[in-house]
């Protein structure tokens, strides 16, 4: 066998994989110990000449108890070893040194066996108390070599040799432990800049994906300034969480025959703000599967009533989400209203799931609500009919409808919750507001509560002035 094949054999003892990153301890304390066993392996000669035969027993026993060590990572008792190893060299080192007594250096080596647990160990307490156990006998066998004699007799001459070979292991020791951990974190900062590189480009990727998503989704729904083309004084406040989003608004027009003998045209608005299950891309593919239901109930049904919409979107939503294998129970929250104007009456129906109806009525100019039935458009445990309502509102009263991102929102001196109470104030103080500054005005105000906090969940307001 080779050297480097030998290197490489005791290098990954114990492991399988042959991962020397995943195994990096056993790998640097497989190397450590055959460092030293060669070591000591080299010392016996020199011992041999300049002292005999009488201590080289002693390097008998430490390239024995190191070899021990090789066994248990070899039985894949890696933590067992790290400590037995450190106990081991910590209490040869302090008896070897009170053996031999003053003057050889043998102190020293316990400048290695303090690096060491650093080295091998991740628990920030194991590695303190290891190193002070380390740095106490340091300090023990120096004070105990000036008053206990040294159990064997060794001539001066022959302690300043040891001194030197010992000076020369131990510098030895260091320059390993330093070269190779310095070696294995080149290596972490290769594979770090490689995989940091690797994350760019997927992250770049999918942030080109999702950017093309938002397109698709932005093509689906009509165009804030379209808006205005169904309502004239209207405003749009959306703001999506991330690049896509799972709340959209839906506003689209058409003409019912009225019921009369002159069988004359009527035309209805439609609006709507829903918040799907998720923000995100999930919640972008919920919103494609609700957007398409919303517009089959209204297109391909021909259904006007606001609750007879939302109970045909529910029954086409979940439809679609059943073909899958698995149980789906996403869906959405919604606001929806119908607009007609007759005889210089608007009238207003309005139907919800979970997200209620406000209005201001320009005469009071207090904020009202219609709440909403307590079921979401989607699959549920609670399964009923959807209630519509119906108001006779004036030219200039306010009708405000949206999600529960604005709500939600944690901000603040306290971080907490903006809710709702403080958002029916804000919208009360701005109604003399046209609808563009309110728009303004309730962005600043998201921005100023918000602060530095992220964005919890998406924000879609549509405030219209009939």
């Amino acid at each position: 066998m080779t050297w480097k094949g030998l290197w490489d054999k005791i290098t990954f003892i114990g492991i399988d994989d042959r991962d020397e990153f995943k195994y990096r301890e056993v790998v640097l304390m497989n190397k450590l110990i055959f460092i030293s066993t060669i070591l000591m392996t080299g010392m016996i000669p020199v011992e041999v000449i300049i002292n005999g035969w009488d201590l080289v027993w002693l390097e008998g026993v430490i390239i024995l108890l190191c070899l021990s060590a090789l066994y248990f990572n070899y039985r894949k008792m890696f933590t067992f070893a790290k400590f037995y190893f450190f106990i081991v060299a910590s209490s040869v080192i302090f008896m070897l040194g009170l053996a031999i007594g003053k003057g050889s250096s043998n102190e020293l080596f316990f400048i290695p066996t303090f690096i060491f647990p650093a080295m091998l160990f991740h628990d920030r307490r194991i590695i303190i108390a290891m190193s002070v156990v380390a740095f106490t006998l340091f300090v023990l066998e120096i004070y105990l070599l000036d008053i206990v004699p040294p159990a064997f007799i060794v001539k001066d001459e022959v302690k300043n040799t040891i001194r030197y070979i010992f000076i020369g292991i131990v510098f030895t020791i260091i320059f390993f432990e330093v070269y190779y951990f310095k070696k294995i974190n080149y290596k972490y900062q290769g594979i770090l800049a490689e995989k940091n590189a690797e994350i760019e480009h997927k992250k770049k990727e999918i942030i080109d994906s999702i950017t093309y998503a938002k397109r698709i989704q932005e093509a689906i729904l009509l165009p804030p300034d379209l808006v205005k083309n169904h309502l004239s004084d209207s405003f749009i406040l959306f703001k999506p969480k991330d690049i896509v989003a799972g709340d959209f608004y839906w506003v689209t027009e058409l003409m019912s025959e009225k019921k009369s003998e002159q069988k004359k045209s009527e035309k209805i608005i439609i609006a709507a703000v829903a918040d799907c299950t998720g923000h995100g891309v999930p919640g972008a593919m919920v919103s494609v599967v609700c957007h398409n239901a919303l517009n089959a109930a209204v297109g391909e049904y021909h259904l006007t009533e606001p609750a007879a919409i939302l109970d045909k979107t529910r029954e086409l939503v979940t439809a679609q989400f059943s073909k899958s294998s698995t149980d789906v129970k996403d869906g959405m929250d919604i606001s929806l209203i119908t607009i007609k104007n007759i005889d210089e009456k608007i009238f207003v129906q309005y139907a919800g799931a979970n997200n209620p109806l406000w209005y201001i009525p320009k005469k009071s100019r207090i904020l009202e609500e219609i709440k909403s039935d307590k079921q979401p458009v989607g699959k549920s445990a609670v399964s009923k009919p959807f209630t519509s309502h119906s108001l006779t509102l004036e030219k200039g009263d306010l009708i405000y409808i949206f999600s529960d991102g604005f709500a939600d929102q944690f901000g603040g001196v306290r971080g907490k919750k903006y809710k709702y109470q403080p958002l029916k104030e804000l919208l009360e103080k701005n109604q003399s507001l046209a609808m563009a500054a309110q728009q303004q005005s309730i962005e600043i105000e998201f921005e100023n509560w918000k602060r530095d906090l992220e964005q919890v969940d998406d924000v879609c307001i549509l405030g219209i002035r009939l």
